[in-house]
């Protein structure tokens, strides 16, 4: 050991080295899917071709769906509408999913809407990402 009790201490200078490994996501929800996203004509497309009434006297609320399948639908809803309405709108949207039994989840924290009969507000869902899940 050496005394350096008289020398005036200089910080040592840290070099930062950017994390370069790879990430990995734990506990998700669903399974990764690795597809390509969807473009912004797709979404907007189907927005365009919902069959979902909008009542413009209502709050609206928007809400990102992303399916089992790695895609996602972009809806407007009135904060009225329920959540089996949010269903129907994903069997509407995608009928390969009519005979598939799936549940929605919301992202975080993680919460399975089971009482389809609540309203997207009373589910307290405004403007949020659900997830599908399939049993």
């Amino acid at each position: 050991m050496e005394d350096h009790q008289d020398q005036e201490y200089i910080k040592p200078r840290l070099r930062f080295k950017a994390f370069s490994g790879e990430g990995q996501k734990l506990g998700s929800l669903t399974p990764e899917i690795v597809s390509t996203p969807s473009s912004p004509e797709e979404e907007d497309k189907s927005i365009l071709n919902a069959a979902v009434f909008i009542d413009d006297s209502v709050p609206t609320t928007k809400i990102q769906i992303r399916l089992a399948d790695g895609s996602r639908l972009i809806q407007r809803f009135n904060s009225t509408h329920r959540v089996l309405d949010v269903r129907d709108f994903i069997i509407q949207s995608r009928p390969e999913f009519a005979t598939t039994d799936f549940i929605l989840v919301t992202s975080f924290p993680s919460k399975e809407l089971k009482d389809e009969s609540l309203t997207l507000q009373e589910a307290d869902i405004l403007n949020t990402v659900i997830l599908q899940q399939l049993k």
